[in-house]
Protein backbone atom coordinates (compact mmCIF):
# COMPACT_ATOMS: atom_id res chain seq x y z
CA UNK A 1 0.00 0.00 0.00
CA UNK A 2 2.92 2.40 0.72
CA UNK A 3 4.60 1.59 -2.18
CA UNK A 4 1.18 2.36 -4.59
CA UNK A 5 0.55 5.57 -2.60
CA UNK A 6 3.99 6.52 -3.47
CA UNK A 7 3.16 5.84 -7.10
CA UNK A 8 0.34 8.08 -7.29
CA UNK A 9 1.74 10.89 -5.58
CA UNK A 10 4.14 11.07 -8.61
CA UNK A 11 2.24 11.18 -11.27
CA UNK A 12 2.09 15.25 -12.66
CA UNK A 13 -1.49 15.83 -11.46
CA UNK A 14 -1.70 14.35 -8.14
CA UNK A 15 1.90 15.24 -7.20
CA UNK A 16 1.11 18.81 -7.51
CA UNK A 17 -1.37 19.95 -5.01
CA UNK A 18 -0.10 23.46 -5.68
CA UNK A 19 -2.23 23.32 -9.15
CA UNK A 20 -5.18 22.26 -7.42
CA UNK A 21 -5.37 24.43 -5.11
CA UNK A 22 -4.46 27.71 -7.48
CA UNK A 23 -6.94 26.45 -10.17
CA UNK A 24 -9.61 25.96 -7.68
CA UNK A 25 -9.40 29.76 -6.47
CA UNK A 26 -8.87 31.03 -10.24
CA UNK A 27 -12.45 29.04 -11.29
CA UNK A 28 -13.87 30.45 -8.02
CA UNK A 29 -12.36 33.94 -8.68
CA UNK A 30 -13.84 34.05 -12.35
CA UNK A 31 -17.03 32.83 -11.27
CA UNK A 32 -17.70 35.23 -8.42
CA UNK A 33 -16.44 38.44 -9.83
CA UNK A 34 -17.52 37.96 -13.68
CA UNK A 35 -20.53 35.61 -13.45
CA UNK A 36 -22.29 36.80 -10.11
CA UNK A 37 -22.09 33.00 -8.25
CA UNK A 38 -23.54 33.54 -5.01
CA UNK A 39 -20.98 33.17 -2.33
CA UNK A 40 -22.70 32.30 1.01
CA UNK A 41 -22.64 28.39 0.19
CA UNK A 42 -19.10 28.55 -0.34
CA UNK A 43 -19.19 29.96 3.19
CA UNK A 44 -21.30 27.41 4.25
CA UNK A 45 -19.09 24.94 2.90
CA UNK A 46 -16.65 26.55 4.60
CA UNK A 47 -18.16 26.31 8.13
CA UNK A 48 -18.52 22.46 7.21
CA UNK A 49 -14.85 21.95 6.59
CA UNK A 50 -14.39 23.81 9.95
CA UNK A 51 -16.34 21.17 11.64
CA UNK A 52 -14.88 18.46 9.96
CA UNK A 53 -11.25 19.48 10.85
CA UNK A 54 -12.14 20.01 14.48
CA UNK A 55 -13.62 16.31 14.17
CA UNK A 56 -10.33 14.82 12.35
CA UNK A 57 -8.11 15.97 14.85
CA UNK A 58 -10.39 14.41 17.81
CA UNK A 59 -10.49 11.11 15.76
CA UNK A 60 -6.37 11.52 15.41
CA UNK A 61 -5.70 11.76 18.87
CA UNK A 62 -7.81 8.89 19.75
CA UNK A 63 -6.05 6.56 17.94
CA UNK A 64 -2.60 8.22 18.36
CA UNK A 65 -0.53 5.46 19.58
CA UNK A 66 2.66 7.36 19.88
CA UNK A 67 4.81 4.30 19.93
CA UNK A 68 3.15 2.93 22.87
CA UNK A 69 0.16 0.59 23.68
CA UNK A 70 -3.48 2.11 23.29
CA UNK A 71 -4.11 1.98 26.90
CA UNK A 72 -1.44 3.39 28.21
CA UNK A 73 -1.87 6.66 26.64
CA UNK A 74 -5.84 6.64 27.41
CA UNK A 75 -5.67 8.76 30.37
CA UNK A 76 -4.05 11.60 28.81
CA UNK A 77 -5.56 11.20 25.38
CA UNK A 78 -9.56 11.34 27.63
CA UNK A 79 -8.02 15.22 29.11
CA UNK A 80 -6.95 16.25 25.13
CA UNK A 81 -10.33 14.84 24.01
CA UNK A 82 -12.32 17.25 26.79
CA UNK A 83 -10.29 20.31 26.18
CA UNK A 84 -10.26 19.92 22.18
CA UNK A 85 -14.47 19.32 22.38
CA UNK A 86 -14.43 22.62 24.06
CA UNK A 87 -11.99 24.37 22.25
CA UNK A 88 -13.58 23.13 19.00
CA UNK A 89 -17.21 24.36 19.91
CA UNK A 90 -15.28 28.00 20.33
CA UNK A 91 -13.51 27.52 17.17
CA UNK A 92 -16.70 26.56 14.92
CA UNK A 93 -18.83 29.27 17.09
CA UNK A 94 -16.20 32.06 16.37
CA UNK A 95 -15.84 30.92 12.25
CA UNK A 96 -19.81 31.39 12.10
CA UNK A 97 -19.23 34.85 13.70
CA UNK A 98 -16.50 36.23 11.62
CA UNK A 99 -17.48 35.01 8.14
CA UNK A 100 -21.75 36.16 9.26
CA UNK A 101 -21.23 39.18 7.04
CA UNK A 102 -21.50 37.11 3.97
CA UNK A 103 -25.40 37.35 4.64
CA UNK A 104 -25.20 41.03 5.19
CA UNK A 105 -28.33 42.06 2.51
CA UNK A 106 -30.45 39.21 3.12
CA UNK A 107 -30.51 35.37 2.07
CA UNK A 108 -29.71 34.28 -1.42
CA UNK A 109 -30.88 30.24 -2.47
CA UNK A 110 -28.81 30.33 -5.22
CA UNK A 111 -26.43 27.34 -5.06
CA UNK A 112 -27.83 26.17 -2.00
CA UNK A 113 -29.42 23.33 -3.46
CA UNK A 114 -26.33 21.39 -4.16
CA UNK A 115 -25.11 21.54 -0.34
CA UNK A 116 -26.21 18.04 0.50
CA UNK A 117 -24.01 16.60 -2.23
CA UNK A 118 -20.89 18.93 -1.60
CA UNK A 119 -21.52 18.12 2.05
CA UNK A 120 -21.24 14.18 1.39
CA UNK A 121 -17.93 14.76 -1.17
CA UNK A 122 -16.34 16.92 1.62
CA UNK A 123 -17.06 14.93 4.38
CA UNK A 124 -15.98 11.40 1.96
CA UNK A 125 -12.41 13.54 1.19
CA UNK A 126 -11.49 13.81 4.75
CA UNK A 127 -12.73 10.07 5.54
CA UNK A 128 -10.42 9.29 2.83
CA UNK A 129 -7.29 11.06 3.88
CA UNK A 130 -7.45 9.65 6.90
CA UNK A 131 -7.28 6.36 5.91
CA UNK A 132 -4.92 6.92 3.42
CA UNK A 133 -2.78 9.46 5.43
CA UNK A 134 -3.37 8.43 8.68
CA UNK A 135 -3.93 4.25 9.31
CA UNK A 136 -2.91 2.96 5.83
CA UNK A 137 0.16 4.16 6.14
CA UNK A 138 0.70 3.33 9.67
CA UNK A 139 0.91 7.61 10.93
CA UNK A 140 -1.14 6.72 13.95
CA UNK A 141 1.27 3.99 15.09
CA UNK A 142 4.01 6.64 15.97
CA UNK A 143 1.40 10.26 15.97
CA UNK A 144 1.43 12.37 19.31
CA UNK A 145 -1.79 13.41 20.03
CA UNK A 146 -1.01 16.52 21.31
CA UNK A 147 0.67 17.36 17.82
CA UNK A 148 -2.00 15.67 16.34
CA UNK A 149 -4.80 18.05 18.04
CA UNK A 150 -2.62 21.42 18.29
CA UNK A 151 -1.64 21.30 14.59
CA UNK A 152 -5.02 21.64 13.91
CA UNK A 153 -5.81 24.12 16.24
CA UNK A 154 -3.20 26.65 15.45
CA UNK A 155 -4.22 26.67 11.66
CA UNK A 156 -7.87 27.11 12.77
CA UNK A 157 -6.40 29.81 14.96
CA UNK A 158 -4.15 31.36 12.18
CA UNK A 159 -7.42 31.26 9.76
CA UNK A 160 -9.75 32.72 12.34
CA UNK A 161 -7.27 35.38 13.96
CA UNK A 162 -6.67 36.80 10.02
CA UNK A 163 -10.50 36.38 9.38
CA UNK A 164 -11.23 38.58 12.71
CA UNK A 165 -9.06 41.56 11.80
CA UNK A 166 -10.56 41.81 8.41
CA UNK A 167 -13.95 40.88 8.53
CA UNK A 168 -14.55 42.62 11.65
CA UNK A 169 -12.63 45.75 11.48
CA UNK A 170 -11.62 46.23 7.89
CA UNK A 171 -14.25 45.37 6.01
CA UNK A 172 -17.03 47.51 8.18
CA UNK A 173 -14.96 50.72 7.97
CA UNK A 174 -14.53 50.42 3.76
CA UNK A 175 -17.84 48.90 2.56
CA UNK A 176 -20.12 51.51 1.65
CA UNK A 177 -23.48 49.25 1.88
CA UNK A 178 -24.77 45.81 3.00
CA UNK A 179 -24.11 44.29 -0.70
CA UNK A 180 -20.67 45.28 -0.37
CA UNK A 181 -19.60 43.74 2.77
CA UNK A 182 -21.58 40.37 1.78
CA UNK A 183 -19.11 39.91 -0.90
CA UNK A 184 -16.04 41.21 0.85
CA UNK A 185 -16.65 39.17 3.86
CA UNK A 186 -17.21 36.05 0.96
CA UNK A 187 -14.26 36.86 -0.87
CA UNK A 188 -12.38 37.60 2.44
CA UNK A 189 -12.89 34.21 3.64
CA UNK A 190 -12.40 32.60 0.50
CA UNK A 191 -8.61 34.66 -0.02
CA UNK A 192 -7.71 33.89 3.38
CA UNK A 193 -8.31 30.10 3.31
CA UNK A 194 -6.51 30.08 0.40
CA UNK A 195 -3.17 31.65 1.55
CA UNK A 196 -3.32 29.44 5.08
CA UNK A 197 -4.15 26.69 3.19
CA UNK A 198 -0.85 27.30 1.05
CA UNK A 199 0.92 28.02 3.94
CA UNK A 200 0.05 25.03 5.92
CA UNK A 201 0.97 22.78 2.64
CA UNK A 202 4.18 24.06 2.15
CA UNK A 203 4.88 23.39 5.79
CA UNK A 204 3.70 20.13 5.67
CA UNK A 205 5.92 19.67 2.46
CA UNK A 206 8.87 20.73 4.29
CA UNK A 207 8.47 18.85 7.23
CA UNK A 208 8.23 15.70 4.97
CA UNK A 209 11.74 16.46 3.67
CA UNK A 210 13.38 16.51 7.18
CA UNK A 211 16.00 13.97 7.58
CA UNK A 212 14.43 11.43 9.76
Amino acid sequence: MPAMLNRLQQLPLLGNPNLWVAGNLLILLYGVLLKGWNLQPLVFIFWVEVILNVASALIRVVFAFNKQPFLATLPSKIGMLLFGGVMGIAFIMLTVTFSFGVFEGGFKSDGFEQIPWQVRLLALNYVLALLLQYFLNGRYLEANPADELMGTFMYLLILLALLMVLTQFLIPKVAVAGSSIALLTGLTVVLVKFMVDRMRLSLQQKTQLLPG
